[in-house]
């Protein structure tokens, strides 16, 4: 809906208007039709776009329950952390509720994520040679990566739990092959850790069906999640959701939130991470907006300030595309992979700001950061350029200037993937108008308004005939010259799986208090819910984001389980 809105306003604008005058007018219109769009889509998204804290809590007293349901444990969300959390409780014996704002199982990530990083596993241990990798190998990478941000006994429970997380995929079906990822990473060969799930999403999604049939748990799709319910003793007592136009009450011991953050909620993008550009690497609308993070916040809890996101790597993307940049496939716009394989970069005003290098050796984690900061930021390349990415491609350009295998970790990944379309993806982005074509720097920088591109061009070329980036340090293989004619330009816009940050919680996943950081009685937070799990930029472990899901799914379950015996 946004996208087809946004691209309404432009169609109104004169197009014979600066182009820097005109993406701002966009944008601007953009930014109000995204919000009515949110407005539009459902009751819960409207409380969550434009409520504040005092709005929240207010609605909370305000709700009237159509319904009186019963549970022991409500678990609001049906991804990787709910579902292994409602697994755990009613295998623990809870009479459990999932509420899932989806249509269905495979409306949440969890469902396709490629695997989770662990710890101890039989998958470990019986692979060829064994394993070396300990809990506290893992730990101190991640603590010394993160500067020590997350909570750190909260990631070391999560470490040491997370072969009972994968133990208890296993038992439902998941099977698992430990293997090295496409990037570079600190635990390969005979430490390992990532563990591929070698079963396609569609035989996942019939697992969980089963399993959940089993236990016993009553899920409950298209059920929009309003409000907690706290008595006057600080107790969260219940859920209030609504679904098909009917208030809900669920009484319960114990709310566990793991709803998936706020990808889909534009007003707290720019509330935690300072942007409204961050589109959804699935595509379309995201069913994330936070509603869980702003229910904690307006009854009490704390958040936390480890805010950011999992960037999707598979190339920069734009709101204004028809074939933005998602998943592991090229019926892409290829023009977009200009944004991550490492030629020139520059932010809005035609300055580099990375080491562009970065971007395709490590695009979730220490290239991340920039581009969100920068976001939107612009690939800037020549004519030799995009006739080398449709003959040979950037592993036959990249090798021949230097990257081999033992220097160029991620170069395999690259083989066979020529750009054989580009010409036609470069003319559908300059009709979108993400892409621009100049016979002169001039012109190009002109159209986005990136003053000064051709200082930054000739600065960087002379880098590019050294062979040495003096300013960044880029490797020299991914120094790219822009210097034949015609020039091109793409403005491209992150996009992410997920964001990161939330409500605060001790290393039992107890949501903590903002008086006086005590936890809230019945109250959990697992998955990306929790702000005290992430960090930004994303870790550079493969399968960090799903581990640390179903981890804190396992963990929450188990200490809920025990509250609720004392409750």
């Amino acid at each position: 809906m946004e996208r087809m809105e946004e691209k309404e306003v432009t169609s109104a604008i004169n197009v014979d208007m600066n182009r820097r005058g005109f993406l701002k007018g966009a944008a601007l219109s953009a930014l109000g039709i995204a919000g009515m769009g949110a407005l539009a889509g459902c009751g819960q998204a409207k409380s969550a776009n434009s409520a504040s804290t005092d709005d929240s809590s207010k609605a909370a007293e305000e709700f009237k329950a159509d319904e009186t349901r019963e549970a022991d444990i409500v678990v609001v969300g049906a991804g990787a952390a709910g579902m292994m959390a409602a697994h755990v409780a009613a295998q623990g014996g809870a009479k459990v509720v999932i509420l899932e704002k989806g249509a269905d199982y495979s409306a949440p990530n969890g469902m396709y994520v490629s695997g989770p990083f662990a710890v101890g596993t039989d998958v470990l241990q019986n692979k060829e040679g064994g394993t070396t990798l300990t809990v506290d190998d893992a730990f101190y990478h991640v603590m010394e990566y993160s500067h020590w941000t997350p909570n750190p006994a909260l990631l070391r429970r999560c470490l040491e739990e997370s072969k009972n997380a994968v133990a208890e995929l296993e038992g439902i079906g998941y099977t698992f092959k430990e293997t090295n990822f496409r990037f570079e990473t600190p635990f390969v060969g005979e430490k390992g850790g990532f563990h591929l799930i070698t079963i396609p999403s569609d035989e996942r999604v019939k697992l969980w069906e089963s399993s959940v049939e089993a236990d016993g748990i009553d899920i409950q799709f298209d059920t929009e999640f309003v409000s907690l319910v706290v008595d006057d003793k600080g107790k969260v007592t219940g859920a209030n959701c609504t679904k098909s136009k009917k208030n809900i009450t669920y009484n319960c011991k114990a709310v566990i939130m793991c709803a998936g953050g706020y990808l889909g909620n534009r007003d707290l993008q720019e509330r935690f991470l300072h942007t409204r550009k961050l589109n959804v690497a699935r595509g379309g609308d995201s069913i994330c907006t936070g509603d869980t993070i702003l229910a904690a916040e307006a009854a009490g809890a704390a958040l936390d300030k480890t805010f950011g996101y999992c960037p999707c790597e598979y190339g920069g993307t734009n709101s204004l595309a028809t074939r933005p940049a998602k998943q592991d496939k090229f019926d892409q716009n290829t023009a977009f992979k200009f944004g991550l394989y490492g030629c020139l970069l520059v932010d809005a005003e035609g300055k580099r700001f990375i080491n562009e290098g970065l971007l395709c050796d490590y695009p979730m984690s220490y290239g991340s950061e920039q581009i969100i900061l920068n976001a939107p930021w612009y690939a800037v390349v020549d004519q030799a350029y995009v006739d080398a990415m449709k003959t040979q491609g950037l592993y036959e350009y990249t090798t021949a200037k230097g990257a081999t295998s033992e220097n160029w970790f991620i170069g395999n990944y690259f083989k066979d993937r020529v750009l054989e379309n580009l010409d036609s993806d470069i003319e559908e982005g300059i009709k979108e108008g993400w892409c621009y074509k100049a016979n002169t720097l001039k012109e190009l920088g002109e159209f986005f308004g990136l003053t000064d591109l051709e200082e930054t061009v000739a600065q960087y070329n002379k880098y590019c005939d050294a062979g040495v980036d003096a300013q960044f340090g880029t490797n020299p293989w991914y120094l790219s010259k822009v210097a034949t004619p015609p020039f091109y330009v793409t403005q491209n816009e992150p996009s992410a799986w997920s964001t990161f940050g939330g409500v605060r919680t001790d290393d039992n996943c107890n949501v903590l208090k903002a008086e006086d950081n005590t936890p809230m009685p019945g109250l959990y937070a697992a998955g990306t819910d929790s702000g005290s799990l992430y960090y930004s930029p994303y870790y550079d472990v493969p399968g960090f984001c799903y581990g640390l899901c179903i981890d804190s799914g396992y963990i929450s379950a188990t200490e809920a389980l025990e509250y609720i015996k004392e409750a």
